[in-house]
């Protein structure tokens, strides 16, 4: 460096002269900044990606339409079989639909097994346009809250209709019908567009492999405002196999109330611990005859911490089945914590359905 004592004296500053018209020469066009075209071919590759997925999967996406309305549904092998939701067929006449593929393809379709609290059905149809190829079934183990969603589907009518989204939230339940008081475990939140007509159609990632299944949306409306919900691919795989190879399903039954219980809460009601709150449904329950008699704190099942009874009610729908041993991890009101093992009944079938 040079100390300020010491530096040059300053000169003349240089003049440059503009050059004349003879003399100046066409600049070169403007080229778009690398950022923005790297930027431009994210979106095109993008925006193939939902063309792709569309083109496999929309031939393989159905109409439904019973004498009260209308729904959707996905083709799941090449035998036939359809699956959908239960309250898209729940007004058939003698389980009978009509199925309508891409272009004027239509046929009879029957259902061959309905389950309500899950509402999930499965229809066949004996004839298939040649372009229906059946979808691939995804692992909705491994959604991830951010990951893209696609949905095709007939909203209000409109056939195939693709909107897009996200994962906007995981191991969601849904409660559809208040008289009933069912709760379907697992289920993905999604903010692609939802509206009526969706119900019982796929719900997909970018790889076009399906993880859920449109089936109902929080709307004060009766219209998309954000918020859907789609049955996890997982808890589908289980009661269609079972639909289709004895026509019913039986869900994992603990028999309790639940209650879900924050740390400030359980001071003020001197609880020993946060948890789900827990206590039998009646005296021949499976948890009762498991020693719990009276209000307990439920923190692990399977050594698995459970902090929500929708954690619970998730556990049970999609990694248990009736006939299964769980331990429970429980804290009893004197603050003694013990382990509970606990074999699973099958869900009555009964019209109050507000114990898991």
């Amino acid at each position: 460096s040079v100390p300020a004592a010491t530096a040059p004296a300053a000169t003349a500053p240089s003049v440059a002269l503009a050059p004349s018209a003879a003399t100046r020469v066409a600049q070169p066009v403007s080229q778009p900044a690398p950022a923005l075209e790297n930027a431009r071919q994210q979106i095109a590759a993008e925006d193939q990606i939902v063309a792709d997925v569309f083109s496999r999967v929309g031939p393989a996406v159905v109409r439904i339409v019973t004498g009260q309305g209308l729904g959707s549904g996905w083709l799941i092998d090449s035998k036939g079989y359809i699956i959908t939701n239960n309250h898209v067929i729940a007004d058939s006449q003698n389980g009978r639909v009509r199925v309508s593929f891409t272009g004027l393809f239509e046929t009879i379709g029957q259902v061959v097994g309905a389950d309500a609290d899950s509402d999930i059905a499965v229809v066949k149809v004996d004839e298939m346009p040649q372009d229906a190829k059946p979808v691939e079934l995804g692992d909705s183990d491994k959604v991830q809250v951010g990951q893209r969603t696609i949905a095709i589907g007939n909203p209000l009518g409109q056939d195939r209709t693709v909107t897009t989204g996200i994962v906007s939230a995981i191991g969601r339940t849904i409660e559809e019908d208040p008289n009933y008081h069912y709760q379907i475990g697992g289920a993905i939140q999604t903010d692609a567009a939802i509206n009526p007509g969706n119900s019982g159609g796929p719900l997909l990632n970018a790889s076009g492999q399906v993880i859920g299944m449109d089936t109902a949306i929080l709307s004060e409306s009766g219209t998309n405002s954000g918020i859907g919900f789609a049955v996890p691919v997982n808890l589908i795989k289980k009661v269609s196999q079972a639909l289709i190879g004895q026509g019913h399903y039986d869900h994992p039954y603990l028999g309790v109330g639940l209650k879900d219980v924050t740390t400030l809460a359980a001071k003020e009601n001197n609880l020993p611990s946060a948890g789900v709150l827990i206590q039998p449904s009646d005296a021949n329950s499976p948890v009762a005859k498991a020693g719990l008699n009276g209000q307990a704190i439920l923190v692990a099942v399977n050594d698995t911490p459970v902090s929500s009874s929708d954690e619970l009610i998730s556990f049970l729908e999609l990694k248990t089945q009736p006939g299964d041993q769980v331990k429970l991890t429980v804290v009893a009101r004197n603050g003694q914590k013990q382990d509970l093992s606990v074999q699973l009944g099958a869900r009555p079938n009964v019209a109050d359905r507000t114990q898991p």
